[in-house]
C-alpha cells in the first residue's frame, strides 16, 4: 500500500516560523534550561539598543558530541524524555522535540552556543542560518533532511573561561526586530521597566493592552506569563487559590531574569472594591479513550471592573507549568454570551497529566478536537455555566441591593438636612409604622418638642418608576413641610430653595 510522506522542507519552514512572537521562541530556551536543571536563566536584550541578545543559564550543560548529534539531524527527533535522568527538585521534563534552539532563528541570522558541563568539558560553536525566506526555501532541493544552516566549533576558545551552563548569544539581530523594539520606546504610554516585578504589574494594570507600552513590555509580560516561575506572592489570587501551586513552584528554585529584572507570573488581583468571585478547580481525573487526563486550577472574576491589561483576560492552560499560548479571551470557545462580564474573568488550568498529544508543534496552541482537549473544555464550560457565573450574578445582586440600601439611607440623611435648613429647626425622617401611614399618598408631618418628624409612607404608595420613588416621596415631603410657612411667598421661596438643595446632592 503506498505511503503518505511529508516533504522534508516542512521542518525547515518550521525552523524559520515556528513561534508567533520573540517571547515564544525565548520561552523554549527557558524550557531547555529548566530541563538542564538550571536555577537561573538570564536573558539580556541589550536594552535600549536591542542589537544583541543573550540567554544564559547555570544548568548541566551538554557536550560537543550531543550538540553535533542535535545539529546533524537531531532537530525535531529528540529523545530527551527517554534518555535524561530525573530532574532536580522533582521537576517534570518539559522538552520533547528538540526544536527549541532554532526558535531564535526568528530573531537573528546567526548565533554562538557555549556550553560547559559540571565535569569541565564543553565547547563553543558558531551557528549560521540560511536566509530561508519561504520563496527561497521552496526553490531549495531536499533529500532526507533539509539543511537550514551550518555550524563550526571554535577551537580557539578556552572553555575554562566559561561558567557552567549554556549560553546562546547573537549580535546578528534582525534589523526589523531591533527597529520595532527601539521604536516602541517612543510610544506615548511607554515607561522604563522598574527594578521590581510587583511595580511592573502595577504599570501594566493601568493600560488596556500591553501593546500600548510597546514590544519590550510585551516581551517581558509574555515571558512572565509563560515560564514555569512563581507568582509575586501566595495571595496573588484571592481565596488562596494559588497557594499550593506557589509552594510547588518555589520548591523548584527556578528564576528567570530579563535585563536584571526578575520575572514573576503577571497575575496580581488586588484592590477591586466590588470584590472577586472565585472558583477553585480541585484535581480532576478523566479517561477519554482510556487515556488519563488530570488537571486542577482556578477561575476568578473581578466583579464590575474590566481586567487590565486585556492580555490577562480569559483562560490560560499550562502543561508542565509552562503556558501553552497565552490567556484565551474566548474562554476555550465558551458558547454563552456574558457581555461585559467576559472581560472580568481570568483563570489558569494546570495539566497534571495528559493533553500533550493535543499540542500543536508550536506549543502555542491545541488541536481543539483532540478528545482530551474536548474533555477539559467541556469541564471548564460546565463550571463557568453552572457554578461561576450564577454565583457572580448572586454576588452582583447582593452588592447592588446593599448599594441601593446604602444610597437610600444617605439620601434620607440628606433630605433631613435639607428640611432642617428650610425650617430652621430639627426635622427627622421616620419610616411609617402604622398601616394608615404606610398607605398614605403623602408623607405625614408630626410636631415634636425638638422640631418636626416626617413620616414617610411605603414606596408602593407612589405610582412611578422604582428608581424615582424615593425622589418623588422626598419632593412631597418638602412640599408638606414648607406648607407650614405662614405666607404663600415664604412657602414658594422655601420650596424652591429646598428643592434645589435636595437635587444638588441627589
Amino acid at each position: 500500500m503506498p505511503q503518505i510522506r511529508v516533504h522534508e522542507k516542512a521542518l525547515a519552514h518550521l525552523s524559520r516560523g515556528l513561534y508567533r512572537s520573540p517571547a515564544s521562541a525565548l520561552r523554549e530556551l527557558v524550557s531547555n534550561a529548566w530541563d538542564a536543571n538550571a536555577r537561573v536563566v538570564r536573558i539580556s536584550t541589550n536594552y535600549p539598543l536591542f542589537m544583541r541578545l543573550a540567554v544564559e543559564d547555570d544548568g548541566d550543560g551538554f557536550s560537543s558530541d550531543t550538540f553535533s548529534t542535535l545539529m546533524d539531524g537531531g532537530i525535531g527527533n529528540s529523545e530527551k524524555r527517554v534518555k535524561t535522568a530525573q530532574l532536580r527538585d522533582g521537576r517534570p521534563m518539559i522538552g520533547r522535540l528538540g526544536i527549541g534552539m532554532l526558535g531564535i532563528a526568528q530573531i537573528c541570522g546567526s548565533f554562538t552556543v557555549t556550553s560547559k558541563m559540571k565535569n569541565g568539558e564543553g565547547f563553543r560553536a558558531n551557528v549560521h542560518l540560511y536566509d530561508f525566506l519561504k520563496e527561497n526555501l521552496d526553490k531549495k532541493e531536499a533529500t532526507i533532511e533539509v539543511d537550514v544552516g551550518t555550524y563550526d566549533f571554535d577551537n580557539t576558545y578556552d572553555i575554562a573561561q566559561a561558567p557552567f551552563g549554556t549560553s546562546i548569544a547573537t549580535d546578528d539581530v534582525h534589523p526589523t526586530f531591533a527597529r520595532a523594539f527601539q521604536q516602541s520606546l517612543e510610544f506615548e504610554a511607554f515607561r522604563d521597566p522598574p527594578s521590581e516585578w510587583r511595580a511592573a504589574i502595577k504599570i501594566a494594570a493601568h493600560v488596556h493592552s500591553i501593546q500600548e507600552l510597546g514590544d519590550y513590555w510585551r516581551l517581558l509580560w509574555e515571558l512572565s506569563a509563560s515560564c514555569p516561575i512563581p507568582y509575586v506572592s501566595a495571595d496573588a489570587v484571592p481565596s488562596g487559590l494559588v497557594k499550593g501551586d506557589q509552594k510547588l513552584l518555589e520548591s523548584y528554585d527556578f528564576k528567570v531574569t530579563v535585563d536584571s529584572l526578575e520575572l514573576r507570573k503577571p497575575v496580581y488581583l488586588k484592590g477591586n472594591k466590588a470584590g472577586y468571585t472565585t472558583f477553585r478547580i480541585d484535581p480532576q481525573h478523566f479517561t477519554p479513550y482510556s487515556k488519563d487526563l488530570r488537571f486542577h486550577g482556578y477561575v476568578a472574576v473581578q466583579e464590575g471592573m474590566q481586567l487590565k491589561p486585556d492580555e490577562l483576560r480569559g483562560i490560560l492552560v499550562r502543561i508542565k507549568n509552562v503556558a501553552i499560548g497565552y490567556y484565551d479571551p474566548t474562554m476555550l470557545d465558551y458558547r454563552y454570551n456574558q457581555g461585559p462580564r467576559s472581560r472580568w474573568i481570568t483563570g489558569e488550568i494546570y495539566i497534571d497529566e495528559g493533553l500533550e498529544d493535543a499540542l500543536n508543534i508550536d506549543r502555542d496552541s491545541f488541536n481543539r478536537f483532540h478528545p482530551q482537549f474536548k474533555e477539559m473544555q467541556s469541564y471548564v464550560h460546565r463550571i463557568l455555566r453552572d457554578e461561576l457565573f450564577p454565583e457572580v450574578y448572586k454576588q452582583i445582586e447582593k452588592r447592588s441591593s446593599a448599594k441601593a440600601d446604602h444610597k437610600k439611607s444617605e439620601r434620607g440623611i440628606h433630605l433631613s438636612h435639607v428640611l432642617t435648613d428650610a425650617m430652621e429647626t430639627k426635622v427627622s425622617i421616620r419610616q411609617a409604622h402604622t398601616k394608615a401611614q404606610a398607605s398614605s399618598a403623602y408623607p405625614t408631618v408630626v410636631k415634636r418638642k425638638d422640631g418636626f418628624a416626617v413620616v414617610m409612607p411605603d414606596d408602593s404608595s407612589v405610582a412611578t418608576r422604582k428608581s424615582q420613588k424615593q425622589l418623588a416621596l422626598s419632593i412631597l415631603a418638602l412640599f408638606e413641610i414648607v406648607m407650614r410657612e405662614s405666607t404663600n411667598e415664604r412657602r414658594r421661596e422655601g420650596f424652591r430653595r429646598a428643592l434645589l438643595a435636595l437635587l444638588a446632592k441627589w
